[in-house]
């Protein structure tokens, strides 16, 4: 009996599925279906039917496609067309502008060898003329600062006390120092010249 009502259950459920209808669940166009399936859609559009899309379909499908093998090469106006333009060359033309090429570059990559052997021949005598620059550099700087560090001290002892030479009054103050040497070396002068005067007039 059980078995019975399996075998009407199974037959229940085999017809339920043949009524009803099937679903395309991927939602594709027929035409992409048929891609999908690995198969050849039919033409549908105008572009389909100019030439460059009837060569890529002859491309695609060969001679199953349909279309005819002289459209794919092409006609007396295209070559001229190509040939103004310069998009069609002779192989034997471009191999000889490429062999040009590659003895320009081979003989740029040697001369740049070339000067980069030089270079390294150069180089001791170069780093060693660096070093000395440095070294000088660093000699000039130690000598500035010296000479920053001693003015800053003769400040502090003409002033009478200390001050910090960031300090903006401490510019105000060299300014007023060397002003007053200014006009003691130009009074040094004067005396100088008066004596000189004198001495002239005694002499003569």
């Amino acid at each position: 009996m059980l078995k019975h009502w399996r075998v009407l259950a199974r037959s229940f459920a085999t017809a339920s599925e043949e009524a009803a209808p099937k679903v395309d669940v991927s939602y594709l166009r027929p035409r992409h279906r048929i891609i999908a399936a690995g198969g050849m859609p039919p033409i549908q559009f105008d572009s389909e039917r100019e030439r460059t899309s009837r060569r890529e379909r002859f491309g695609k499908y060969g001679l199953a496609s349909g279309v005819p093998v002289e459209e794919l090469f092409p006609t007396a106006e295209e070559i001229e067309e190509e040939q103004a333009l310069g998009l069609y060359r002779e192989f034997n033309d471009v191999k000889k502008e490429y062999m040009e090429l590659q003895q320009k570059k081979k003989a740029a990559e040697e001369a740049r060898l070339a000067e980069l052997e030089k270079n390294l021949k150069k180089y001791p005598a170069a780093l060693a003329k660096y070093e000395a620059s440095l070294v000088k550099q660093e000699r000039e700087k130690d000598d500035k600062e010296l000479a920053l560090e001693k003015r800053i001290r003769e400040i502090q002892e003409y002033f009478g006390y200390w001050m910090d030479p960031k300090d903006p009054r401490f510019e105000v103050m060299l300014q007023q120092k060397e002003a007053e040497e200014k006009k003691a070396a130009k009074m040094a002068k004067r005396d100088e010249i008066q004596k000189k005067r004198y001495a002239e007039n005694v002499q003569g």
